[in-house]
């Protein structure tokens, strides 16, 4: 199915960086889901299992005609629709998310339009169009849809939606070769409220849209700890705590304060911190729910020095690497991911593997 606003990046930067996490013997799971298509009934429902979000075989007009994973065990599923009338395309994505608030998705993927227009010989049109909704059974507004009109190439109108479900997102991604942005707005609304996603045992925040930064990071260049063994049990196992008992966690972020926008962000990543806070920040790479998390280490008073952990999480992976000495800058974060050998892999917030 061609999926004109379906394009999602985690960009090469992760390649080198994420290839012994993801391929490492010590990791494989014989019993895993291989990735591809998912064969379904496909006049009954499917139920992602892991979120209990129920995909039925239509959206109102929109009827289901794919549905595949490109991981495995289910941690980032898609499954198409189409409105062949309306020529419209609407792709439904399930995936476990770094920092799964629906203000920075939602920010991201408003980023990343512009390139997908652009591939199709188009261009954005104005500026997006934000608004904050209430999914279906859920008792705040903590999601977030946001459209956007195009001029030339082939489509006339783009949007996105981003639902929260702790520790996973639900997007929703529509373009129309024929609706204007206010319509392709409300049968977004539609499809997005005709969605079964379970809602949180603790109600979430309402989501807002996030605002740029007043000033810009600067750091100087950071030094580099030492690999270290110590380190890494106590950072793995700090976020094997945080998942089991999440009111204990330093910061969560689907109940964290809003986020802004540092102005170094860009289409391929987003840089985002709590405003006030100078020693912790997030950049989102891509727009597929793929992160790199730089804060102090709660318990760096054990190790005896100073430590700036950096954490990339990858769908249902959390890697910890080398910590640094200070906060480092974004591209010292960037570089680390993408060359370095992470110390420990969590896997499911439960399975430490310990990296030599």
């Amino acid at each position: 199915m061609r999926r004109p606003f379906g394009f999602r990046a985690t960009t090469g930067i992760l390649a080198l960086g994420m290839a012994f996490a993801i391929a490492g013997p010590a990791l494989a799971d014989d019993t895993a889901t291989p990735s591809g298509m998912i064969v379904v009934d496909t006049a009954a429902p499917w139920t992602h299992t892991p979120t209990g979000v129920v995909l039925p075989p239509s959206l109102g007009p929109f009827m289901r005609t794919t549905l595949s994973q490109s991981s495995a065990n289910l941690v980032d599923v898609s499954i198409g629709y189409n409105d062949n009338a309306s020529q419209t395309t609407l792709t439904v994505y399930v995936f476990r998310a770094g920092w799964p608030q629906a203000s920075l998705w939602a920010d991201r993927l408003s980023q990343a339009m512009a390139g997908t227009v652009e591939r199709l010989g188009g261009k954005l049109a104005g500026e997006p169009r934000f608004a904050a909704f209430t999914p279906s059974g859920h008792a705040s507004a903590s999601a977030l849809r946001v459209v956007q009109a195009t001029e030339g190439g082939s489509i006339r109108s783009t949007g996105a939606v981003v639902i929260p479900a702790d520790p996973w997102l639900v997007t929703m991604r529509m373009s129309s070769n024929t609706l204007s942005p206010g319509e392709l707005d409300a049968a977004l609304l539609k499809a997005a409220t005709a969605l079964t996603v379970p809602a949180p045992k603790t109600p979430l925040p309402a989501a807002v849209v996030l605002a740029a930064c007043p000033d810009a990071l600067v750091f100087k260049p950071a030094q580099r700890g030492k690999r270290d063994m110590q380190h890494a049990i106590l950072a793995a196992t700090f976020i094997v705590t945080a998942e089991e008992e999440p009111t204990k966690a330093d910061a969560q972020p689907a109940t964290a304060p809003a986020l802004c926008r540092d102005p170094s962000s860009d289409r391929t990543r987003g840089i985002y911190r709590i405003p006030g806070e100078a020693d912790r920040y997030v950049i989102g790479i891509g727009d597929a729910g793929v992160t790199a998390e730089v804060a102090p280490n709660p318990v760096s008073g054990e190790l005896k020095r100073p430590a700036i952990d950096l954490t990339l999480t990858m769908f249902e992976r959390k890697m910890v690497f080398t910590p640094f000495k200070s906060t480092p800058t974004v591209d010292q974060v960037l570089q680390a991911v993408q060359h370095d050998r992470p110390e420990a892999v969590v896997t499911d917030g439960q399975n430490i593997e310990i990296v030599p």
